[in-house]
């Protein structure tokens, strides 16, 4: 048996690595191996609600390690920035006799134990001044300690791989690249209808609408967006962009303050709901419900909402980066993101195409469903395919 864990060992606000593990987990148990057994180590503290979603996938260890702000995970931090090995967190993991530690940002010297390493994306290569000197010297030493220390490296696309090869001539034969995939969730018709009855109530969502599921990073580009629906309405149009996510940037509140200024300056409150973090089920049924997801992002590692889009056969207006054309998504209209009239264009030919129509309704495409279910059992076989090499590496 070959024995994988992971670490929930980042902030919960971190939504893209939280959606990102359930994703894999979920592509593991469709294509299932009876010799690979998974397990999640989270913090004592964590909500019902996580170990409710990951209990069927892994098995589920909660530790005072990753607590933050215990003496425990305190102790554990400094020992790891000393000497890149974090020694409680390896004496748990022999505990359950633990053959790999994956996608964890996890380091060690042990030999009995082999780690692959996920890097989501080199953003701070493309734009350092969104980060502090400190924050940006912290990330490219964890980078380079990943490099490092790590067995085998995971990457989301091979957009992230070339900006590896600019980050680092190292272990380029040790980076793997895999593209995951995003899972809409099953909802009944009946789900679907109450909760689409709700939200409508809830949020007065009373017409045909678009939705961007961005948090607010400055990167993700809402005021794009913003802008072209701006213009919509200026041309007389009603249109509603509604908008979910984080409401917060660690990194540059003044930028989301300007942003969300835009939306009150010009009057725009009945065309744009910020409706800010809400639970999943509420997610699935607004992209089922929309005329067209919508991402004006200026940056991405493997965009979460296109291929949200692409699981659940939506249409999505994207911004043209590479990125975005190496997902390909098949209902894709992409737009230069930093052209709102071009996106208004766009957005005005999917309102005429829409006029008249009142909320998506309940549908299932039994074509975007086999897709579906082939595209996540190759995922998981790929990860399969990683893992067996980690392991065979350690025999050897």
């Amino acid at each position: 048996m070959i024995k994988v864990a992971f670490l929930l060992n980042f902030t919960k606000e971190y939504k893209g690595g939280i959606n990102y593990i359930k994703n894999l987990l979920y592509a593991c148990s469709v294509n299932k191996r009876s010799d690979v057994a998974f397990y999640l180590f989270v913090p004592a503290d964590i909500e019902q609600e996580y170990i409710d979603t990951f209990s069927a996938y892994a098995t589920v260890v909660k530790t005072g390690i990753l607590k933050r702000g215990t003496p425990t995970w305190f102790v554990d931090k400094v020992l790891d920035k000393k000497f890149s090995a974090s020694f409680f967190l390896l004496r748990l993991l022999k505990k359950y006799k633990i053959d790999v530690v994956s996608h964890s940002n996890f380091f060690s010297r042990y030999k009995g134990l082999k780690i692959i390493n996920w890097v989501p994306d080199f953003q701070i290569l493309h734009y350092p001044a969104l980060w502090t000197d400190a924050e940006r010297k912290r990330i490219l030493n964890q980078y380079r300690d990943m490099v490092k220390y790590s067995d085998l490296i995971v990457l989301s696309s091979n957009d992230a791989f070339k900006d590896y090869r600019t980050f680092t001539t190292e272990k380029i034969d040790k980076v793997r690249v895999l593209q995951f995939v995003s899972q809409p969730g099953i909802l009944t018709r009946a789900q679907f209808e109450k909760t689409q009855q709700e939200i409508v109530g809830k949020y007065n969502i009373n017409r045909s609408f678009f939705y961007l599921p961005n948090q607010f990073w400055s990167h993700k580009n809402h005021i794009t967006a913003f802008k072209a629906v701006n213009i919509l309405k200026q041309k007389g149009l009603t249109p509603l962009l509604v908008t979910t996510g984080h409401m917060a940037d660690y990194r540059n509140n003044k930028g989301l303050e300007s942003t969300l200024s835009y939306v009150k300056d010009n009057n725009l409150t009945n065309n744009i709901l910020l409706l800010g973090l809400i639970p999943y089920q509420e997610v699935l049924v607004l992209i089922k419900s929309c005329a067209a997801l919508i991402n004006p992002s200026l940056f991405e590692g493997w965009s979460s909402t296109v291929e949200e889009a692409k699981s659940s056969g939506k249409q999505i207006i994207l911004a043209d980066i590479p990125i975005h054309r190496e997902q390909n998504p098949e209902n894709g209209i992409y737009f230069n993101p930093l052209d709102e009239h071009e996106l208004a264009a766009i957005m005005e030919n999917v309102i005429n195409q829409n006029s008249g129509k009142a909320l998506g309704e309940y549908w299932v495409d039994q074509q975007v469903e086999d897709n579906l279910i082939k595209r996540t059992k190759l995922f998981a076989e790929k990860y399969y395919e990683i893992i067996d090499e980690a392991v065979a590496d350690k025999s050897s």
